[in-house]
């Protein structure tokens, strides 16, 4: 028999396959070092890996696979090094920036935490020393959660990238949350005028008063009202265009007499008409918080001067505005469904705690049980006249 060092099987030199059935490869790096691969089963795998690495060789000088794989073992061990629960707060806060709204609110709840568990090592928090932070924060239990929720996420990503073996915050129930009171202006009546909101609104400065009309009449949120853009505005349609809400969903809401009113005063008073990306209220939250909180103060003085009533007013905040809208809508006779639809609320369980504020569907509800107990106990009447009950017979038993 010749010996031969022609190939025996159909491939590029470089491609050869083992007893086993396996492929592999055979190729020299852009270092100069020759490196041989296990590739798998299929050999068309192992013809495109070779040809890559080919490729890669002469395009990158200097290129080795064994040192790219070390330099990558490094940096592996490295992010899996030990860290703080501060230096962890730190790359979460970088990572959360681009990819969730809330990373702001995020940034200022974890001062807290860091001042506690700061200098704790990540790996080291157990469930005990999260329920311990969690039970010495003097807040209410809503903020409490929020604090929890935070801590949650937080470990579920550090779970993910393998920097802690579990999530301590599992296995911490929440804390449950009180629903409070619901603070709203009542609508006008024909026996009661609007006697709050008028206050409310005299006692406002002149350029938040049409923002506090639209928030009444709409139920937008503030994130929502103060994003809104003259693009955003159909008055044509008759609807106002909310392109990114709380829960990530866009809606539009419809616009009643007055809102159109107020957004066409507005209007005629815009700096840049041509601009479509201007926007409607230029207000700032915080200063429009803080006139606002002694706004209520001073429409509560001017009513308890009237000899008026003003505990309506007690604790009323802007977002007391979106509960007005919907305690209005619900008084009104509009179906919670419709309600949740028009507020732009995920779950009817928000709208649920409104339903107590039409008692007279409720009243009515029931009093069709009389109604129908009426048309039962009616006599019957045939040709022959009234039919006689037998005595000792109760009318109506059934």
């Amino acid at each position: 028999m010749t010996w031969t060092t022609r190939k025996k099987d159909a491939a590029p030199r470089g491609v050869r396959r083992h007893e086993s059935g396996v492929w592999g490869i055979r190729y020299t790096c852009g270092a100069g070092h020759l490196h041989k691969e296990k590739i798998g089963p299929i050999k068309g795998d192992a013809i495109r890996t070779y040809h890559d690495r080919r490729a890669r060789a002469q395009d990158e000088p200097g290129w080795c696979p064994a040192v790219e794989r070390g330099h990558a073992r490094a940096e592996a061990s490295k992010a899996k090094a030990r860290s703080t629960f501060r230096e962890y707060a730190e790359d979460y806060l970088k990572w959360a920036e681009p990819r969730k709204r809330s990373w702001k609110k995020d940034r200022a709840r974890l001062s807290r935490p860091l001042e506690v568990l700061g200098d704790r090592k990540l790996d080291e928090l157990t469930t005990a020393d999260i329920e311990r932070f969690l039970n010495s924060l003097s807040v209410s239990g809503a903020t409490t959660n929020r604090h929890r929720d935070l801590l949650s996420a937080m470990f579920k990503r550090a779970l993910r990238l393998g920097l802690v073996a579990k999530n301590p915050v599992t296995g911490i129930p929440k804390t449950r949350e009180a629903g409070g009171r619901i603070t709203y202006l009542p609508p006008t009546s024909p026996g009661r005028p609007a006697v709050e909101e008028d206050a409310l609104r005299d006692a406002l400065p002149a350029d938040v008063r049409p923002l506090f009309a639209v928030s009444v009449h709409t139920g937008l949120r503030w994130s929502e009202q103060y994003a809104l853009e003259w693009r955003d505005i159909d008055m044509l349609a008759g609807s106002i265009g909310v392109g990114r809400s709380k829960n990530g969903y866009s809606r539009r809401v419809p616009m009643n007499s007055t809102v159109r009113r107020v957004l066409v005063d507005v209007g005629a008073q815009r700096g840049r008409p041509n601009d479509p990306t201007e926007r409607v209220f230029t207000v700032a939250y915080r200063t429009a918080a803080r006139t606002f909180a002694r706004s209520v103060a001073r429409a509560q003085a001017a009513l308890q001067d009237a000899g008026k009533d003003a505990s309506r007013l007690d604790g009323y905040t802007w977002h007391g505005n979106r509960h007005t809208f919907a305690s209005r809508l619900v008084m009104a006779g509009v179906d919670l469904l419709t309600v949740k639809e028009l507020g732009g609320w995920r779950t009817f369980a928000m709208v649920q705690r409104y339903a107590h504020l039409a008692p007279a569907h409720l009243a009515s509800a029931v009093e069709r049980l009389v109604a129908r107990e009426a048309r039962e106990l009616a006599p019957v009447s045939t040709n022959a006249g009234p039919v006689e009950v037998p005595a000792g017979t109760v009318s109506g038993q059934f």
